[in-house]
């Protein structure tokens, strides 16, 4: 019963129902803005439905950009493109936090003084990365690769020089030093595991202080998958990579409607999907934290 009610509300609501919705309240805030008759709603809402049930007269008006083919695009290519960037977001945030966490074990247990340093080095370099803005760090892109950088380029700088990477680290990190004064923490680290200074890995000091934090750190997780959504989404265009990104700049730019509702809906979609994976893998891991995030 328990995950009916999460397909029903993840998948159905906030995945299927949030994407239909979504998709025609931004379009219908584009024609405002564009100032468009009325006529031009109906038209609009009547391309969206042929989209939705992939009609094959579907975008005549803009040959090349079938509803299938906007779909393959983004299902192909920004869907992927997300799922890296989302996991070096991951990747980024465990490896920052390990070393800041067990920096903070050391000296306060162990009263260790080499990590310190070290963990202060890493967030000086945190900090002044989470200082970069993302036009900036794709400028340095563009300079050191050109117009062709690779997907996995592009991921690590969304990630990276957008600020997301820090914002995650420094959310576990506080999160895993909270808990290193508790009783159980305590009582685990007399068993004398590893610190688990590079990763928190199982049977180390900060796994154990990220199994205790993940509860936490996973729907964080699923709060930052729109600004990665976006921050992709401007690399396609910057670089006219073959996305979703350059498709609705292209869209936006010549006033295709039926094109820009493609993109739009495949953008909310793929949005709805990562968000989707992410909230699976906490009601599967952790089910009563996720009843209680409800």
């Amino acid at each position: 019963m328990r995950f009916l009610r999460f397909l029903a509300l993840e998948l159905g609501l906030r995945g299927v129902v949030f994407t239909l919705v979504g998709t025609l309240a931004l379009v219908g805030l584009y024609l405002a803005s564009i100032g468009a008759p009325a006529d031009q709603y109906l038209k609009t809402l009547g391309a969206f439905w042929s989209m939705v049930t992939l009609d094959s007269d579907f975008s005549l008006e803009t040959a090349g950009f079938s509803a299938r083919e906007i779909i393959s695009s983004g299902a192909a290519i920004t869907f992927p493109l997300a799922l890296v960037s989302l996991l070096f977001l991951v990747v980024i945030a465990l490896v920052g936090a390990s070393t800041s966490a067990s920096s903070a074990y050391l000296r306060t247990v162990q009263g260790g003084r080499k990590s310190v340093g070290f963990g202060a080095v890493g967030g000086l370099l945190a900090s002044l990365l989470s200082a970069v803005p993302l036009f900036v760090g794709f400028w340095l892109l563009y300079g050191a690769s050109g117009m062709s950088p690779s997907p996995m380029l592009i991921a690590l700088v969304v990630v990276a020089l957008g600020g997301l990477g820090w914002d995650a680290t420094r959310f576990l990190t506080l999160d895993m030093k909270r808990q290193i004064d508790t009783t159980h923490t305590l009582v685990f680290s007399t068993l004398g595991p590893a610190v688990g200074r590079a990763l928190p890995l199982p049977g180390t000091v900060t796994g154990y202080l990220l199994n205790s934090a993940a509860p936490r750190f996973i729907p964080y997780v699923a709060g930052k998958v729109p600004a990665i959504i976006g921050g992709v989404t401007i690399a396609e265009m910057v670089f006219n990579f073959p996305g979703l990104g350059s498709t609705l700049l292209d869209a936006l730019v010549n006033m295709h409607t039926d094109t820009l509702i493609a993109a739009v809906f495949v953008l909310l979609a793929v949005n709805a999907m990562v968000t989707f994976l992410v909230k699976s893998a906490l009601f599967v891991l952790y089910p009563r934290w996720y009843e209680k995030a409800l």
